[in-house]
């Protein structure tokens, strides 16, 4: 079997599209492998449409850091599916359901993954989004500092504009399905440095604050925690077979 090599010259078409990987010095002493990796790009992912257009970019500035086939996936669909065969747990209230799940069947080294947490919301109720006045409660989830996982930044989906005539004020709000995403990435202190000492699972804990309001009344706000177990993905360590 034969197929074309592409290569890229002096790294022409990378510099021409801006990803030239800035942090790879081939004149630093310190970075021993600096003249092999000079001219690579940072990892990077761009999603475009059928036109060829771009509609999503991935890109990381660790050269080991890659985005996760579901996170991608999600972009490109354009939605996120919880799918059977990823980890999630759930809880429920009268007024709203709950549920914690990864965007992959599992973690994969220096492989940066989306914990979604999905608020589903009876009809005719509501929550609160920032920015808030004082006295509301803005509903929020994170993860907290977990050994062995790099925690991103929380993403928001974006609220909308609702006027209370009686309170006098417009505030912003969620309704129906709303879902937060938050990026982990496993590193090395989860992996150890043998596969002996490589867990099987993680168990991470996601914290939800939040409070449900109607036309009405607004509910006791609530803070729980889900306990989301999370299988580890096997590394390919130097000398190991690879699956085939």
């Amino acid at each position: 079997m034969t197929y074309d090599l592409l290569s890229d010259t002096d790294s022409a078409v990378i510099r021409e599209f801006g990803i030239l990987n800035t942090l790879v010095s081939p004149d630093d002493p310190e970075q021993a492998a600096g003249k092999s990796f000079y001219g690579v790009p940072f990892p990077g992912v761009y999603v475009t449409d059928e036109h060829g257009v771009v509609t999503e970019k991935f890109f990381h500035r660790h050269y080991g850091t890659r985005e996760s086939a579901g996170a991608i996936r999600d972009s490109a669909l354009g939605e996120i599916l919880a799918r059977h065969e990823a980890p999630a747990i759930e809880l429920g209230t009268d007024q709203v359901q709950i549920s914690a799940f990864l965007s992959d069947p599992s973690l994969r080294f220096e492989t940066q993954s989306t914990v979604y947490v999905r608020f589903e919301l009876e009809e005719g109720l509501h929550m609160y989004g920032r920015p808030l006045p004082d006295g509301y409660i803005a509903s929020e989830a994170s993860i907290p500092d977990t050994p062995g996982l790099r925690v991103g930044a929380t993403r928001y989906p974006t609220t909308h504009t609702r006027a209370f005539p009686e309170l006098g004020v417009t505030l912003n709000v969620y309704e129906g399905v709303v879902d937060v995403a938050i990026p982990i990435t496993p590193n090395a202190e989860l992996f150890g440095p043998s596969k002996s000492d490589q867990p099987e699972t993680l168990v991470v804990p996601v914290s939800v604050l939040f409070q449900v309001c109607s036309e009405t009344i607004c509910y006791t706000p609530r803070t729980e925690t889900l306990s989301l177990t999370l299988p580890v993905g096997p590394l390919l360590r130097p000398g190991a077979p690879r699956a085939r």
